[in-house]
């Protein structure tokens, strides 16, 4: 379980309640911790069995931060594929849970270019976690599954 400091940027400062709330996880072996940037609260580094690094990002924004529908197609055109309609993002996503509640798992590949991107999106009251893993198409789907243990346990400390 790793303990990442918060940013000092308001774009981190959800509500003052939740300031001491601190977001934790469990770490796969081979990841390994980079600086955060931007409005990452954490960056990390994962390898695959083809030698690439894999760029996975956390990150926590104040209410709905666009919703589903616009996050989803910054990520589609992000891959060069083209906006889809709330109903097909939807249909094409898959619903967990962890002890943060149900969140929306999105696996978006470009087979033409074999790139993909894997992306969580957790609403958690006022505010949303998104959790996203970017790479070739065999990459992403080579480290799903420890993407998939990690986003599971992501809790709050208190």
């Amino acid at each position: 379980v790793y303990k990442i400091e918060k940013n000092k940027s308001s774009i981190n400062k959800i509500s003052k309640k939740n300031e001491s709330a601190q977001l934790r996880w469990v770490t796969p072996n081979n990841w390994v911790l980079k600086e955060a940037k931007d409005f990452r609260i954490a960056s990390f580094n994962a390898p695959s069995t083809i030698g690439e690094i894999m760029d996975i990002s956390v990150s926590i924004f104040p209410g709905d931060a666009g919703g589903i529908k616009q996050n989803v197609n910054r990520w589609r055109s992000q891959l060069n594929l083209p906006p889809q309609d709330i109903n097909l993002i939807l249909q094409h996503a898959t619903k967990k849970s962890n002890m943060l509640g149900e969140y929306f798992i999105f696996n978006l590949t470009n087979k033409t270019e074999q790139k993909s991107i894997l992306a969580v999106i957790i609403p958690d009251k006022e505010k949303t976690i998104f959790v996203k893993m970017t790479g070739s198409s065999l990459s992403v789907s080579e480290l799903e599954y420890e993407f998939d243990l990690f986003c599971k346990s992501l809790h709050w400390n208190n």
